[in-house]
């Protein structure tokens, strides 16, 4: 299917300028935006959690997992509404691609890896019947409320075994590393509520500039759609989780706790795609069956990672960014093949 540049320009969806020096700004805005209004969701909604008795391990396995992706949630909303099924499913099945592929495989590669042994190895082959959930019921590319609602449902019941595995994971290092993870405690409830709010709304308008730009930039370009659902705007909205990794590099920081990019996968495959589906049914024709499958070859090379050695996980790390720098030869190819 042809993405032309007067089709993209026509629609709303899309910025009033063609100057790409204004699209640029705007992108930048929507990323920063999506940056600090995480920040801000996660810090506040850690902050409650506490306050409410949430254990720490559920926090960081659920509350920063799903916090960390909330770009990509406000992302695909904010796409469901404007009738943008290829963003919508695209964003969230690329971006489980790309946290996988690019976050893990760079962190693999700089610096070890840090995973929780009882839980996180019980949530990656969670993450692998997740992504298979999503491939069978998007076979015809297509996420009607009833599809979502199983989505939504599977996420509920994750979240359930999280709390309860919580209880039997009883290590106290672990329990200390993860409570080092997690972000401060704020001052007051209110406070942290005002914290939740403000990157919800931060998140919203970041959603709303970043898409927005992606699509305008995209068409200037003479990028495809599918290109633009599966790599362009998956990696602009996992800013985020590239930021966190980048600060550690420069931070120095020996470890990076990888399960909460697990758990951040998981939410996009069940969260993101169920909650955008709920909102409003979904066609993604440019969004197809190759596309699920890369994402579930993905989420296996998370089994061999969890259980390998320094030496050998730099060495998975090397090949997952080799094979996403593929993957993302192949959308660009299909971008020009897609051209009139």
């Amino acid at each position: 299917m042809s993405f032309p540049l007067a089709t993209v320009l026509a629609n709303p969806i899309g910025l009033d300028t063609r100057d790409p020096w204004q699209v640029a700004v705007v992108l930048v805005a929507g990323i920063l935006l999506q940056v600090y209004g995480a920040r801000l969701l996660v810090g506040g909604a850690t902050g409650l959690a506490r306050r409410f008795g949430v254990p720490e391990l559920v926090m960081g396995s659920t509350v920063v997992a799903f916090g960390v992706s909330a770009p990509e949630l406000f992302v695909s909303l904010w796409a469901a509404g404007k009738g943008q099924g290829d963003i919508a499913v695209g964003n969230a099945v690329g971006g489980v691609t790309a946290n996988i592929c690019l976050i893990l495989g760079l962190s693999a590669l700089t610096r070890p890896l840090r995973f929780r042994p009882q839980l996180f190895q019980a949530e990656a082959p969670i993450l692998v019947a997740a992504a298979a959930l999503v491939a069978y019921l998007l076979r015809n590319s297509w996420v009607g409320r009833f599809e979502a609602s199983l989505l939504v449902f599977a996420l509920t019941v994750y979240a359930v075994f999280v709390w309860f595995s919580s209880e039997v994971e009883a290590d106290s290092r672990v329990i200390y590393r993860m409570e080092h993870d997690l972000p401060p405690a704020g001052s007051s409830k209110w406070v942290e509520l005002i914290q939740l709010t403000g990157g919800i709304v931060l998140l919203f308008a970041g959603s709303r500039y970043l898409v927005k730009s992606c699509v305008t930039g995209a068409g200037m370009l003479g990028i495809s759609q599918s290109g633009l659902a599966l790599a362009v705007i998956p990696l602009a909205a996992s800013a985020p989780e590239l930021f966190a990794v980048g600060s550690a590099l420069v931070r120095k920081e020996k470890n990076l706790p990888g399960g909460i990019v697990i758990g951040g996968c998981i939410f996009n495959c069940l969260g993101v795609l169920g909650l955008a589906g709920l909102f409003r049914p979904l066609s993604a024709p440019n969004v197809n069956q190759l596309d699920f499958g890369v994402m579930l070859l993905a989420t296996f090379v998370v089994l061999p990672l969890l259980r390998a050695d320094e030496k050998r996980r730099k060495a998975i790390g090397v090949a997952m960014l080799v094979a996403y720098g593929l993957y993302l030869s192949h959308l660009l190819g299909r971008s020009f093949s897609a051209q009139p």
